[in-house]
């Protein structure tokens, strides 16, 4: 499996992506890029890593944020299979160890689909 990696607002090229052979595309940025939309778009030809966003609901969210957000991501992006959620990179120091928590939390209620 071919798994790529690129930062940031990469919509236009991910036809040509899949047209070589991706098959994981990360990080799913969605301060960049719409989760929901990629899937809907290209959910039968590419899986998807990330979703959860490292510059906003991770450092900025309250843990009922992290929470609610993990949800969404798995009801509405992994529908189908496909999906790895993810933070889309590294936790920073910047995000309060409550988060890192509620992050697993949801994951492991709601990782199932």
């Amino acid at each position: 499996h071919i798994f790529y990696h690129s930062d940031g607002f990469i919509a236009p090229v991910i036809p040509e992506l899949i047209e070589i052979g991706v098959d994981v595309l990360n990080p799913i940025q969605p301060e960049c890029m719409n989760p929901v939309e990629l899937k809907r778009l290209y959910g039968s030809r590419l899986s998807f890593f990330g979703t959860i966003g490292v510059q906003t609901v991770m450092p900025l969210g309250k843990p009922e944020d992290v929470r609610r957000n993990v949800r969404e991501m798995i009801n509405k992006v992994g529908q189908g299979g496909g999906f790895i959620v993810a933070p889309t990179h590294f936790v920073s120091a910047q995000v309060p160890w409550e988060n890192v928590e509620a992050f697993f939390d949801a994951v492991e209620e709601f990782g199932y689909y």
